[in-house]
C-alpha cells in the first residue's frame, strides 16, 4: 500500500527544519505555551476521578502523548502559531484552524504503513524530534488519530499532543471551524472592499466648480478658443476620472471578486463622458447667468497704474534679435576687413551673453507677468480683460451680466494695442533662450563660412606657389580665435 504524503507536508518542512536557534526560540515558546494553557490538565482530572470510557470510544489517554481538551488545543494554538505543527489525521472539509498538515486514512500497524508515516513526519519536521504535534480526527471514536500518534511515538518523535474529542468537540465547544474563519474573513473583506468603493467612488467624483469654469473662461479671449479649450479640459477630465474609477475598481476586485460595487463602478466608468460634459455645461450656465459674481469685484478693485506700469514695459521690450541684430557679414577680403569682423564678431557674442543672463536671472519681469517689488500679477489682469469682455451688458444678455462700467475703467488701460504688445513681449520672453541659440548658430554658420573660404585662398595661394607664381604671404595669416559655444561647429573659433 502506498502512502501519498499531501503536498502541504512539503512545504511546511522548511518551517520546523530550522537551525539551533530556531528549535532554542521555538522550545521557549512551547514552554510558555504549556505554563499558560496546561495542556492535559483537564484529561488527568478526568482519569483521576475515573471517568467511565463509552462504549466504542477511544482511551482517556495514548502512550507518548499528552491528551488535551479543545480549550487546551485552542489556547495552544493561540499561543504556539506555526511553532506547532497541527496535524489532521484523515481528509476533512472540517479542519481545525492552524492546521498544517492532513495524513492519509490509513490504519495499520505493517512495516510499510510505520515507514509511509515515519517518511510523511521526517518531511514535515525535518527530522526534529522536538517538533511539537498536535493530532486530531473526526471524534472521539475515531482511530486515526490514535494509529498517527502511535506512529510518532515510534519514530522517536516527543513532544505530542492528543484532541481526543476531534474536530466534532472542537466545534460543540463553541470554536470555529477554519472553513468558519473562512467565511468570517470573507465577509470581512467584502465588508472592507464596500467600504474602499464608497470612499473611492467620492474621491472620483464629478464637480466642476464656478471658479474652475471662470478660469477657463479667462484664458479664452474668443468663443472660438473657449470652445477649444473647454473641449481639452472636459476630455482631460474624463480621463482623470475614468483612471481613477478603473483604480478602485481594481483595488476592489482584489478585496472582493464578487462585490456588487464592481457592477456599479462599470456603470460609472461607461457614465463618465456625459456626467462630465454635464458637470461642465452646469458650472457654464451658473457662471453666465451672473457672470458679474465672478468677474465685477476683481475689475473694480484692480491697481491701474500697476498695470499701466506694466503694459509700458512690454512696449519697450524687445526680441533678442531686434536687441543683438543679426551677424551676417561680407568675407573679408583684407586685414582690416578681418579685423573689424573679429571686433564685430566679439561685441555679438557679447550682446548675446549679455541677454542670456539677463533671461536666466531677472529680465523684464512685467513682461513675465509681475511688477517690480509688488504681487501685481499683470498676465492675471490682461487676462481678465480680454476674457471678460463677452460678458458684459452690452453684448451679454443676462440679468447679472458684467457692467460695461467696470470693465471700461481697466478697459483704458488695457487697450488692444497695449495687450498686442504685452502678449510679443511675453512670446519674445518665452522664446529668447532658444532665439538666443538661433542667433549663435548663425554667427558660428559665418565663422565656418569664413573659415572654408579662407582655406580656399591658402589653397589658391599654394597652388600658384608651385607653379612659380608670385604670391606674398599675408601680413597675418593666424585664423581668427572663436570661442567655444555648444552651437558651435568644429573649426575656427
Amino acid at each position: 500500500m502506498r502512502l501519498h504524503i499531501p503536498l502541504a507536508a512539503v512545504l511546511v518542512a522548511a518551517l520546523f527544519s530550522a537551525g539551533p536557534a530556531a528549535a532554542q526560540s521555538r522550545g521557549d515558546r512551547l514552554t510558555t505555551a504549556e505554563q499558560q494553557c496546561q495542556p492535559g490538565r483537564e484529561a488527568r482530572a478526568a482519569v483521576a476521578k475515573g471517568a467511565p470510557v463509552p462504549e466504542g470510544a477511544m482511551p482517556l489517554q495514548v502512550p507518548g502523548a499528552v491528551t488535551i481538551s479543545p480549550r487546551e488545543a485552542h489556547c495552544m494554538i493561540e499561543q504556539m502559531g506555526l511553532g506547532l505543527a497541527v496535524v489532521a489525521a484523515m481528509r476533512t472539509q472540517d479542519k481545525i484552524p492552524g492546521t498544517l498538515v492532513e495524513m492519509p486514512q490509513v490504519a495499520g500497524d505493517s512495516d510499510e504503513i510505520r515507514q509511509a508515516y515515519a517518511k510523511a513526519f521526517q518531511r514535515f519536521t525535518g527530522g526534529e524530534k522536538d517538533t511539537p504535534m498536535l493530532f486530531y480526527c473526526h471524534h472521539d471514536r475515531c482511530q486515526l488519530s490514535v494509529f498517527a500518534v502511535q506512529r510518532a511515538v515510534e519514530a522517536g518523535y516527543r513532544k505530542l499532543y492528543w484532541l481526543r474529542a476531534g474536530n466534532s468537540g472542537w466545534v460543540n465547544a463553541g470554536l470555529p471551524l477554519e472553513r468558519d474563519l473562512a467565511a468570517k474573513a470573507a465577509a470581512e473583506k467584502a465588508q472592507e472592499a464596500m467600504r474602499y468603493a464608497q470612499v473611492g467612488l467620492r474621491t472620483c467624483g464629478i464637480e466642476v466648480t464656478d471658479q474652475e469654469f471662470v478660469a477657463i473662461a479667462l484664458k479664452s479671449p474668443t468663443d472660438v478658443q473657449l470652445t477649444a479649450n473647454l473641449r481639452s479640459e472636459v476630455q482631460q477630465d474624463r480621463n482623470l476620472r475614468t483612471e481613477c474609477l478603473k483604480g478602485v475598481r481594481e483595488h476592489v476586485a482584489k478585496l472582493d471578486a464578487q462585490s456588487p460595487a464592481l457592477a456599479e463602478i462599470d456603470t460609472l466608468v461607461a457614465r463618465t463622458p456625459e456626467e462630465v460634459d454635464r458637470a461642465y455645461k452646469a458650472a457654464r450656465a451658473r457662471v453666465e447667468a451672473s457672470p458679474s459674481t465672478h468677474l465685477k469685484a476683481p475689475l473694480d478693485q484692480m491697481f491701474l497704474p500697476a498695470l499701466k506700469m506694466a503694459l509700458d514695459e512690454a512696449r519697450s521690450s524687445k526680441s533678442a534679435r531686434q536687441m543683438c541684430g543679426t551677424f551676417d557679414r561680407a568675407m573679408p577680403s583684407n586685414q582690416a576687413q578681418w579685423n573689424a569682423a573679429k571686433t564685430g564678431l566679439d561685441e555679438y557674442r557679447t550682446c548675446l551673453d549679455r541677454l542670456e543672463s539677463r533671461a536666466e536671472n531677472a529680465f523684464t519681469e512685467a513682461a513675465m507677468g509681475h511688477t517690480s517689488g509688488s504681487d501685481f500679477n499683470a498676465d492675471e489682469a490682461v487676462a481678465l480683460v480680454t476674457g471678460s469682455a463677452r460678458y458684459r451688458c452690452s453684448v451679454h444678455a443676462a440679468s447679472g451680466c458684467l457692467p460695461d462700467a467696470s470693465w471700461d475703467r481697466v478697459a483704458a488701460v488695457a487697450t488692444p494695442a497695449s495687450i498686442a504688445a504685452f502678449e510679443k513681449a511675453r512670446s519674445d520672453r518665452r522664446n529668447q533662450s532658444r532665439d538666443i541659440g538661433t542667433l549663435r548658430a548663425e554667427a558660428n554658420d559665418w565663422v565656418d563660412r569664413f573659415n572654408a573660404h579662407l582655406e580656399q585662398q591658402e589653397a589658391s595661394r599654394a597652388r600658384s606657389s608651385s607653379a612659380g607664381g608670385y604670391n606674398p604671404a599675408p601680413s597675418n595669416s593666424a585664423p581668427p580665435v572663436r570661442r567655444s559655444y555648444s552651437t558651435s561647429a568644429p573649426g575656427m573659433k
